[in-house]
C-alpha cells in the first residue's frame, strides 16, 4: 500500500501559519464543547480558512483541585508535558481550556517558548472592556471549583455580599455538583440544575456571573448564557481566533 510521500504537500506548505496547541481532557466534554465552538466562531467560508489545532486530550491528568488544596504539583508537571510535546510538534501557540489549571498559569508560560494564551487574563480583559471597570471592582458571582474559588482565579465573589454571602456559597456548592454530573455524563441533570443556578444567581443582581469552570461552560444552554453572565470559554475562543488572524504564526 502506497502511502503519503514526505515531499508530496504543495511547495507553499511551508509558509502556513503554526497550529494552535489546545491541551485537553480536563474533562473530555469541555474539550470538545471548546473546539466546536473554535469551528463556529473561526469566520471561516470554507476548511482551509478554519483555525488548524492539534489537541492532545489525555485525561489522565491528576484532578486539579484536589492538587491545589494538597500543595501537589502533578497536574503542572503533566499538562507541562502535554504543552512541551505540543510545542515540539509545531504549535505556535498553547491553549488550555481548564479554568482549574491556570492557577499553573505563569509556570506554564515561563516553560515554554511559544505563547499561552490565558484564559483568565483574557477573561478579565473582556470584563475590564465591557464594563469600564477592573474585575476586581465588582460584584461578582464565579462559579467552579472550590480551587478556583479559594485561589480567586477571577475575584473574590464573597466581597460585598453581606447577608447574602450564604446564598452565594451555597450557589457555588450547587455548581460544584453540576460539574460532577457533567464529568460523570449526567448531562440532563446538569443541564436542569445549572439552569437553576444560573436563575438564582441573577436573583442577586450582579455585576457578572462568571463560569470559572469548562464544564459549566460545556452545559450552560446559550438562552442562559446573556445578561451578565460571562463565559470564559467562550473568551478563550475569540483570544485563539485572534491570535491566529492577527499575529505572525507562520513557518
Amino acid at each position: 500500500m502506497s502511502g503519503i510521500k514526505a515531499n508530496s504537500c504543495p511547495s507553499h506548505i511551508s509558509g502556513l501559519k503554526r497550529p494552535l496547541g489546545v491541551v485537553g481532557g480536563m474533562g473530555s466534554l469541555a474539550t470538545a464543547k471548546f473546539l466546536q465552538a473554535l469551528a463556529q466562531k473561526s469566520g471561516a467560508d470554507a476548511d482551509q480558512d478554519h483555525v488548524p489545532f492539534i489537541a492532545l486530550s489525555l485525561p489522565n491528568i491528576s484532578d486539579r483541585s484536589h492538587a491545589i488544596s494538597n500543595g501537589c504539583k502533578a497536574p503542572l508537571h503533566q499538562i507541562l508535558e502535554r504543552a512541551k510535546w505540543l510545542e515540539r510538534a509545531g504549535c505556535g501557540a498553547i491553549a488550555i481550556p481548564c479554568n482549574t489549571a491556570h492557577f499553573w498559569s505563569s509556570d506554564i508560560a515561563d516553560a515554554l517558548t511559544i505563547k499561552l494564551i490565558s484564559m483568565i487574563d483574557a477573561t478579565r480583559e473582556f470584563i475590564r472592556r465591557q464594563n469600564g471597570s477592573d474585575l476586581d471592582n465588582l460584584r461578582t458571582i464565579v462559579l467552579g471549583t472550590r480551587a478556583t474559588i479559594q485561589q480567586k482565579l477571577y475575584a473574590n465573589s464573597m466581597v460585598d455580599w453581606g447577608d447574602a454571602a450564604p446564598e452565594v456559597e451555597l450557589l457555588q456548592q450547587l455548581s460544584e455538583g453540576v460539574i460532577e454530573d457533567v464529568k460523570s455524563g449526567n448531562l440532563s441533570r446538569a443541564a436542569f440544575n445549572m439552569a437553576s443556578v444560573i436563575a438564582r444567581a441573577r436573583q442577586l443582581k450582579p455585576d457578572a456571573v462568571i463560569l470559572g469552570c469548562s464544564e459549566l461552560s460545556a452545559i450552560c444552554r446559550d438562552r442562559d448564557k446573556v445578561s451578565g453572565v460571562i463565559d470564559p470559554v467562550d473568551i478563550l475562543v475569540d483570544a485563539c481566533v485572534s491570535w491566529f488572524r492577527n499575529d505572525d504564526t507562520s513557518v
